[in-house]
């Protein structure tokens, strides 16, 4: 028995872009929504994000939906992180939002976008939290929000699974992306996991892919070795080129230091003879005329 890497695009796409209850019980745990902010039902949008006002540049996400009360929610599964990340997240959640007053929406009845990001990176040094969400509040006052986009990142490498049966959803969440790929296997699978109907059925989708889809499993880890071979070599070439410039800024500092002592005993030479002032030896020598009366 083979489980599929669920962090995987197409695999990640099978679980959460095709089956609405797992992405309902996603949605639900990363946001921490309960009550009447529950997600009861959504309906899939395309995942391409056409461009909008004079911009040319298409985005194409995981996974974009809307719930029942109009919100929208855009669904990432990243495998590294970059720079540049947080901006690209920011800048789709502004399309969504500027496409509601597109489509002739009044302003107070324009809706929220959620954008929710789970990495396998780690972004934040220093510190041990794995849970990051974003919002426009006011720097004075915290606590005074402005609705319309919010932003959540997890941060896989940092969940660490906890002994005790009764695991709340976001945990239980993460642990399956965290645990499952080709090296799982029963004796792996948590009792947890198996008792929660949700995470057992995307379980079952991660054992069974399409020829077609495997196809591009195997494509995906095949790029995945390619830019880890050239960032591996990258990074031999950048050790290789510090240690060259190492080496040749040590050649470089020794022969200053060298050509120095030798002025200095050139120097020494001239002032134990005597027949040149101080000043024509520092004229000499290139050293200073303090150094020399030292001498």
């Amino acid at each position: 028995m083979r489980y599929y890497d669920p962090k995987t695009d197409v695999v990640f796409k099978k679980v959460f872009g095709t089956h609405p209850n797992l992405t309902i019980s996603l949605l639900n745990a990363v946001l921490q929504l309960d009550g009447k902010d529950r997600i009861d039902s959504i309906e899939y949008e395309p995942s391409e994000i056409l461009p909008i006002m004079g911009d040319k540049r298409n985005s194409v996400v995981d996974v974009r939906c809307k719930d029942g009360n109009g919100d929208y929610f855009i669904v990432e599964m990243q495998m590294y992180w970059s720079s540049d990340f947080l901006r690209r997240v920011l800048y789709n959640c502004a399309k969504v939002y500027a496409t509601l007053y597109s489509k002739g929406e009044e302003h107070y009845k324009v809706k929220r976008v959620f954008s929710v990001n789970l990495l396998n990176d780690i972004y934040q040094i220093g510190t041990e939290k794995n849970y990051h969400r974003y919002c426009m509040s006011e720097v004075d006052n915290p606590g005074h929000v402005i609705r319309g986009i919010e932003i959540v990142c997890v941060e896989l490498p940092k969940f660490k699974p906890e002994n005790y049966a009764q695991r709340k959803m976001l945990k239980l969440w993460q642990e399956f992306l965290v645990s499952i790929n080709a090296k799982t296997g029963e004796e792996n699978i948590s009792d947890a996991m198996l008792e929660n109907a949700e995470v057992k059925e995307a379980l079952e989708l991660c054992l069974n892919l399409t020829d077609e889809e495997r196809g591009y499993y195997d494509g995906f880890w095949g790029m995945e070795f390619l830019r880890n071979d050239r960032d591996k070599t990258v990074r031999e070439m950048s050790m290789a080129e510090g240690r060259a410039e190492g080496r040749a800024e040590g050649r470089a500092e020794g022969r200053a230091e060298g050509a120095k002592m030798q002025s200095i005993e050139i120097a020494r030479t001239l002032k134990l003879i005597g027949k040149m002032s101080i000043e024509e030896i520092a004229s000499a020598t290139g050293l200073d005329a303090e150094d020399i009366i030292k001498l």
